[in-house]
């Protein structure tokens, strides 16, 4: 792992995530991407825990609550 002397900004990375759910909305991610993303998200604090960033996306995908 490398290590970077810069600093990182999470208003820069929310941004990008952000840009990302726009894959996620159109269903262009697997499920388990779909997962993956919302733990981030949660994680985050972006979403709240068992939410996802587009329920009806991730039900049919076959994500379940």
């Amino acid at each position: 792992m490398v290590k970077s002397k810069r600093q990182i900004k999470l208003s820069v990375l929310m941004d990008k995530l952000c840009d990302l759910g726009w894959d996620y909305t159109a269903g262009r991610m697997s499920r388990s991407g779909m997962e993956c993303y919302d733990d981030i998200m949660q994680y985050l604090g972006a979403l709240k825990p068992d939410e996802h960033w587009n329920e009806d996306v991730y039900e049919c995908k076959g994500g379940y609550h």
